[in-house]
């Protein structure tokens, strides 16, 4: 199918962002919302900003029309755009709260995203713990010390109390390496992961486990041995996704590639 040249010249007049045509093989329709949540999370996109007229922005993207006013109708059901009759679609503006709760929503967590999100925990997580070994003071590795220890004491069958010295324990790693974007993607990842982090905490023998990895990883950020922290780092989240694979999941569009 062939789409209609757009004038790039008008379109920065206009003041609308340009886009660029999509690559990809899965659902088109997430992909266009991917690619205008791009736009609003790096500034091209401000709130008040008119998005191009659809014929357009089908054009830019390299998509039918049919996709970009199904990924409209997505993003207006998020609330991150406002389709106004006659006028076109403007970016709102989004809290982060209500954002992340929309998107983990949109999401549609299935077994299909939550093997990608534990993909992009692998990758934070490691990083995480490596400079958390080099740049943790005294004081975090005594934080560290004093959440194991409360985990520790956690009576099996108290799941939600062990959920969120979990969280504790993992969001404190991030907070002492220093970095401020990745404690703000793992708060993020850990607030779409939620009620299937809890569910793998009634997987049997889960909850002691959990702390055990936790003290592993502890003594070896106590060292100060960056690459001891990262295999146990990897070998406990690999652990924690091979028991999240006994919790069921619904099959779901998404899932099965259909892209409209």
């Amino acid at each position: 199918m062939k789409f209609p040249q757009v004038n790039k010249k008008n379109c920065e007049k206009a003041g609308v962002a340009m886009f660029e045509p999509i690559k990809t093989i899965g659902n088109l329709t997430e992909s266009v919302v991917n690619a205008i949540i791009q736009r609003i999370n790096n500034g091209e996109l401000q709130p008040g900003d008119r998005l191009p007229p659809e014929r357009e922005l089908a054009a830019m993207l390299g998509v039918s029309r049919t996709v970009v006013r199904d990924a409209l109708k997505t993003l207006a059901g998020l609330g991150i755009v406002t389709i106004r009759h006659g006028m076109g679609a403007y970016i709102n503006t989004v809290t982060d709260e209500g954002y992340m709760s929309k998107l983990a929503s949109f999401l549609q967590i299935n077994k299909g995203t939550i093997d990608e999100l534990y993909k992009v925990r692998q990758v934070l997580e490691t990083q995480a713990v490596i400079w958390c070994t080099e740049s943790a003071s005294d004081h975090d590795i005594s934080e560290l010390h004093e959440i194991v220890e409360r985990a520790g004491k956690v009576r099996e069958g108290d799941e939600s109390k062990l959920e969120a010295l979990d969280a504790e324990f993992h969001l404190k790693i991030c907070e002492a390496a220093g970095n401020r974007v990745l404690m703000r993607l793992m708060l993020n990842l850990l607030d779409l992961l939620g009620e299937n982090r809890a569910r793998t905490l009634l997987v049997p023998g889960r909850q002691q486990k959990s702390v055990d990895d936790h003290a592993a990883i502890l003594k070896a950020i106590e060292r100060r041995d960056p690459a001891a922290a990262k295999d146990k780092m990897s070998e406990h989240l690999d652990d924690v996704y091979r028991a999240i694979q006994n919790v069921e999941y619904p099959e779901t569009e998404w899932e099965n590639g259909d892209g409209g």
